[in-house]
């Protein structure tokens, strides 16, 4: 089975993000925001828009924290299930140690395995179905937030805060500029010690805070909603994670060359104020020594 990334990490650079002003007006029917803050030429922004008070509750009153036992309990009640309507082999399944575990008897012991093997395959089609499910994926033998699926959900949420950053406009990456200034200055949220803590893009605006992954998804689900034909992908490496955007590197501008495809990347989780192009020293050690992977929306 599956276990859980650990959390992902914060990487200071070089200036640090001002958000000047966050007030919140509440209302039955609408949160009410007005933020502010300072670009890292010292350029004043301010956005203000309004969210549905029901959706940023919603995602703020049932954080989003992968149910271990629940799924076990899911996964093994399907493999049991399915056990139930065939003939041959008797098939047991039930919860033991953090996993599902699977046994067959019987008087032959290629039927027996041959049992256990059509079992394993029920077992994992359930857990790939919980796990969409409930908004997860697995990456490198871990399991982790879908947050390209969280993308295409949220990004029709957040067209008011696109419209509050100016709207697309014509050109891609001056949008690209402005919004990633506006998640750098969110406040960052350092992990908890729940390995799997994560916050979709409503709360964590209803909230002002988010750690990487969390940021990286807001981001990348305004990029979205603003130019939905834009390829993007989330960007993973050890114990950290920033995006990358299907526009044309400039010289010198960090990038990553991928399936015949170069990625333009961007760092959105703060308070570093780098620009669109630029990742922090940290990050580039830790993609030259790690693994880099890629989560694609197209």
């Amino acid at each position: 089975m599956f276990t859980t990334i650990a959390a992902l990490t914060l990487f200071i650079g070089s200036a640090a993000a001002d958000q000047t002003a966050f007030e919140v007006e509440k209302s039955p029917q609408h949160w009410a925001f007005d933020v502010r803050w300072t670009d890292a030429e010292g350029a004043r922004h301010r956005a203000q828009f309004e969210l549905p008070t029901a959706m940023v509750k919603a995602d703020l009153d049932e954080p989003l924290r992968y149910k271990l036992q629940e799924a076990n309990q899911t996964i093994a009640a399907e493999v049991r299930s399915w056990a139930a309507d065939r003939k041959g082999p008797e098939i047991k399944a039930r919860v033991s140690n953090g996993g599902v575990q699977i046994t067959a008897s019987g008087k032959n012991r290629d039927k027996i395995e041959q049992a256990l093997a059509e079992a394993a395959v029920v077992r994992d089609q359930a857990a790939a179905r919980y796990r969409a499910e409930h908004g997860f994926t697995t990456l490198d033998g871990g399991i982790l937030p879908d947050h390209i699926q969280h993308v295409r959900d949220y990004a029709d949420d957040l067209d008011p805060v696109v419209t509050a950053l100016g709207g697309p406009g014509d050109d891609p990456r001056a949008f690209a500029e402005l919004a990633l200034g506006f998640v750098q200055n969110i406040p960052y949220e350092q992990a908890s010690k729940q390995r799997d803590r994560y916050r979709r893009p409503l709360s964590l605006l209803g909230r002002n805070r988010g750690d990487c992954d969390s940021k990286s998804t807001l981001y990348l689900a305004l990029m979205h909603q603003a130019w939905p034909e834009l390829p993007l992908a989330m960007v993973y490496i050890p114990g950290h994670a920033y995006v990358g955007m299907g526009m044309e590197p400039q010289r010198g501008e960090a990038k990553l060359e991928r399936d015949d495809r170069s990625w333009l990347l961007a760092e959105p989780v703060g308070p570093s104020l780098l620009p669109v192009g630029e990742v922090g020293k940290k990050s580039r050690r830790r993609a030259k020594r790690g693994r880099v992977d890629l989560m694609v929306l197209d």
